[in-house]
């Protein structure tokens, strides 16, 4: 990769980046000096002309790389990473970067110009990296997005040692709607996501509020998006009260059988062993589980599920076996 920059104040400030991968790795360090701030447009195809009075860098695999490098702008990325030492953004830096999927950084990211993310309509995954306390530009980012967004924190307090949260932020948008008796246009909203938005107070989440709106999300938001903020915060529950625990269980048992397909549709046995380990079976929901595997053919899926079924048909021996074949 080649990766051209300017000094700022006996720091590295990054302008533009070459390379040949859709995946973009910042260095911490160029020249011995650190890199703190990348530039307005950095990975935009829409600068008006390339910056001049630059340095280049060049990462040592160059030298033994084939292939030719390319600007890494616009629909060329899918994936940055930025170091620890990265403090600033500057505006627009990912203006048009369409095919941009995910982004992780640490909390020492403080400042994030305008309109940096117009465009990003692919974005969907946000890793931070807790180092200082529990403040985020987290609210900033989501802020600029209105798409469903997944949320992953990494409180880390030793090497090696860390306490994660994961969280959906599920989409938000309105739409004006004619109501012709009355001749007057009428605004509706979709999506529980502008509320979610609003659970940070001086930067920093607030859980408990979090975990307050799923009574609204259960009712604005698909079965998809709420399976996901279950399983993600049951299975990591950082600051997770345990009434809220109990809420995000019920609605899994309470929908298990529509629940237990879907895992099974989209071939997710993680889940459904999650499903075990927190002994939220039914008769019901492994019966239905069972029978999408049948109809998918899914030979694994389906191994694990009448073990499972034997399991639970001995510890509830009044529930009979029902016969199943793929």
């Amino acid at each position: 990769m080649r990766i051209y920059y300017r000094i700022r104040k006996d720091n590295i400030e990054i302008v533009r980046c070459y390379g040949t991968q859709p995946e973009v790795i910042i260095p911490s360090e160029i020249d011995g000096k650190k890199v703190t701030s990348v530039a307005a447009y950095a990975f935009s195809g829409h600068l008006s002309e390339e910056p001049e009075n630059v340095c280049l860098w060049e990462s040592e695999e160059n030298s033994i790389s084939g292939s030719e490098e390319h600007l890494l702008a616009d629909s060329e990325i899918e994936k940055v990473v930025f170091p620890e030492s990265i403090k600033e953004i500057g505006r627009y830096i990912f203006y048009g970067c369409s095919r941009l999927k995910s982004l992780e950084f640490s909390d020492n990211l403080v400042q994030i110009g305008c309109g940096a993310f117009t465009g990003c309509h692919n974005l969907e995954k946000l890793v931070i990296h807790m180092k200082n306390g529990h403040q985020t530009c987290a609210k900033e980012i989501l802020g600029e997005l209105w798409q469903r967004m997944d949320l992953d924190l990494l409180y880390e307090k030793e090497e090696d040692d860390f306490q994660e949260a994961r969280l959906v932020f599920p989409e938000h948008y309105d739409e004006a709607v004619e109501n012709t008796p009355a001749r007057i246009l009428m605004t509706q909203y979709h999506g529980s996501g502008g509320s979610y938005r609003q659970c940070f107070y001086n930067r920093i989440l607030n859980y408990r509020e979090y975990d307050r709106l799923f009574s609204m999300a259960k009712v604005m938001d698909n079965m998809e998006v709420l399976v996901d903020m279950c399983f993600d915060r049951l299975e990591f529950p950082y600051e997770l009260s345990q009434d809220a625990g109990k809420e995000y269980a019920d609605y899994v048992r309470e929908n298990l059988s529509e629940i237990a397909a879907y895992l099974v549709k989209i071939k997710d046995l993680y889940r459904l062993q999650l499903l075990s380990d927190r002994k939220l079976w039914n008769e019901k929901g492994l019966e239905a589980a069972l029978d999408a595997a049948a109809y998918q053919k899914d030979t694994e899926i389906a191994a694990y599920l009448m073990n499972e079924r034997e399991k639970f048909t001995e510890k509830n021996p009044v529930h009979k076996k029902k016969r199943f074949a793929l």
